[in-house]
């Protein structure tokens, strides 16, 4: 039996983690370790790595590879950069002038634009408008590297003058393109002077198609020296129902556009071929306006 742990002072060993050996009269203790097995420790999961074969990454890198080569082609060689572009529908305006933008946009974007990949037609479009106004502008990449520009001008009517610039403009009053004054040439548009505050809105002059076809009938009747004498300008001033034509070194000469233009040639004719004769030209102006009668200085 063991001493000191009988039952008979009620003392129990332990279940658990103790249990007494008896060596001579010596006890030693020794621990037994127990493992609950719905709590054993896991061992670490090695995830090995996926072992490519040699031929899929040729594949891999033969992609790759064929990307990056066509990237560079496409759009660093020489061989997609701009070299040609054609402008369909020029009359009056001179195709110099819209290939200029053209080459004006393909410098955007620090030159890369020159690339007909990377062109911006629409980048392209808005510089033509802020200076032309065309019909049915169209712009076409034609590759490898050409570049087509087309459009309909709208037919020149009048040189109209505001603010010390000169502008062809149509019957309509809508602004084709700004022009240098040394390329006009007023043997075939009437030029108009406007002496009154801007009349120029978003490419539209703000005139009436009545005072502007007024205007293109005078300049037919008196062109070409059909009386004796040539036509400077056209001035438009506070006088809404006036037209005041310069006539070169000579006097200016008053019209109403709401009476009969040629019941005015008339009078005018008169006055010049019976009374006034060489001395027109030593006038400061002609007034042709009310009735019947011409006042003149």
């Amino acid at each position: 039996m063991l001493g000191g742990y009988s039952s008979s002072k009620n003392k129990r060993l332990s279940s658990g983690s103790v249990r007494l050996h008896q060596a001579g009269r010596k006890l030693i203790f020794t621990k037994k370790t127990y493992a609950n097995p719905y709590f054993q420790k896991q061992k670490p999961r090695i995830t090995k790595a996926p072992i490519y074969s040699f031929g899929f990454k040729l594949i891999i890198f033969i992609i790759f590879a064929t990307i990056i080569g066509l990237s560079w082609f496409l759009f660093f060689s020489a061989t997609f950069n701009i070299k040609e572009i054609s402008v369909i529908g020029a009359l009056k305006i001179s195709n110099t002038e819209i290939e200029d933008l053209c080459w004006q946009q393909t410098q955007a974007t620090f030159g890369r634009q020159k690339n007909i990949f990377l062109f911006n037609k629409n980048g392209l479009a808005d510089l033509i408008n802020e200076k032309y106004n065309f019909d049915n502008l169209k712009i076409k990449k034609k590759l490898p590297n050409k570049i087509v520009i087309s459009f309909t001008e709208k037919q020149q009517a009048i040189i109209w003058r505001e603010a010390e610039k000169y502008y062809y403009a149509d019957n309509l009053g809508n602004i084709i393109s700004e022009v240098n004054p040394l390329n006009i040439s007023q043997k075939n548009y009437p030029l108009i002077d406007n002496n009154l505050e801007p009349k120029i809105v978003d490419k539209k002059i703000n005139i009436t198609p009545e005072k502007i076809n007024y205007i293109l009938n005078l300049f037919a009747e008196f062109k070409d020296k059909k009386h004796g004498f040539d036509v400077d300008r056209f001035i438009l001033d506070n006088e809404e129902t006036t037209i005041k034509m310069a006539v070169i070194n000579g006097p200016t000469i008053y019209f109403n556009i709401k009476d009969d233009l040629a019941k005015q040639v008339d009078k005018l004719t008169v006055m010049i071929e019976q009374k006034l004769k060489t001395d027109f030209n030593q006038k400061t102006y002609l007034e042709l306006r009310y009735g019947d009668r011409v006042y003149y200085r």
